[in-house]
């Protein structure tokens, strides 16, 4: 039976883009270990970025999305997620200095956690009944992953924690602009916003690797560029405008879990027994914070 994807209700589809995305998001971590250790967090960054723009603007034009660049009720979102985001993805490139990639993992998850307590009595963004369980088992499970020995923050945990919290804003921002262009316009604007910021903060901050040294990361800086910050990306923000974020997140569940096995298998870095222990709670109550209650 020949299956209609065109025809497919918007909740399927939201569906199937969020389960897509959420393979491709698992790999993140594991991509950007590699660039970071060898090219340096904002380097790394802004040469993935800068393949992600190149790609975006081809695929931006062959959509034919120009006249979108001058609808002007997109404007004020369009530049809030460039802001958002830029700082978002800065702050995980410079944590995975300092933490594991199965951390990252955990602890963005968090962002849904953050969804319920700052966003989820908002219009459009409401759950049916407030889930105080699941607020409990999250921030359980983030005292075990953040906290593992003693009560003292890691720095680069709190980076990947502050880019958590940013995360819900982005989406709602992402939300409110694809009302008035497409998910092309969006990517492409932010992108192409965020990279001369990027670069400057790479030159001063940075020692400049060798262009020897960038060559010997391109295929993990290619497959960030379009992979994560392009497919992915697009899969995002479609899922988000079909979907309440909420749900979104709840699909996206399986991340975590899948970079700590791929963590292990690519990495060679076995997960800790606070991760394993931590993880579950916070998979546990992200479920009850987005399940909907007859």
């Amino acid at each position: 039976m020949r299956f209609d994807f065109a025809n497919t209700s918007p909740q399927k589809k939201g569906e199937f883009f969020a389960l897509s995305l959420t393979f491709i998001e698992a790999w993140f971590p594991i991509f950007a270990t590699f660039t970071v250790t060898t090219l340096g967090a904002l380097h790394a960054y802004f040469y993935s970025l800068a393949i992600a723009s190149i790609a975006l603007i081809f695929w931006w034009l062959f959509r034919k999305r120009q006249d979108e660049i001058f609808n002007k009720e997109a404007y004020f979102s369009l530049f809030m997620i460039s802001v958002l985001i830029t700082t978002l993805f800065a702050l995980v490139f410079l944590g995975l200095r300092y933490t594991s990639a199965n951390n990252v993992a955990i602890i963005l998850f968090l962002q849904i956690l953050f969804t319920y307590l700052l966003l989820g009595r908002r219009q459009g963004e409401t759950l049916n009944l407030p889930h105080t369980l699941g607020v409990i088992l999250m921030t359980l499970g983030a005292v075990l992953v953040l906290f593992p020995k003693h009560f003292s923050l890691h720095i680069g945990d709190a980076m990947v924690l502050g880019a958590a919290i940013i995360a819900p804003f982005v989406n709602l921002y992402q939300k409110r602009a694809r009302r008035h262009v497409s998910s092309e316009t969006i990517l492409l604007t932010r992108s192409v916003l965020a990279l001369p910021i990027i670069y400057l903060l790479a030159v001063i901050f940075e020692p400049s690797p060798s262009w020897q040294l960038v060559q010997s990361q391109w295929i993990w800086l290619v497959l960030i560029g379009t992979l994560v910050f392009v497919i992915a990306k697009i899969l995002w923000v479609e899922a988000v405008f079909l979907l309440p974020i909420t749900k979104v997140n709840a699909l996206f569940a399986l991340a975590p879990l899948m970079t700590i096995g791929l963590s292990y298998w690519v990495l060679d870095q076995a997960p800790t027994l606070s991760q394993l222990i931590g993880v579950f709670p916070i998979l546990i109550g992200g479920y009850l914070i987005t399940r909907r209650v007859a």
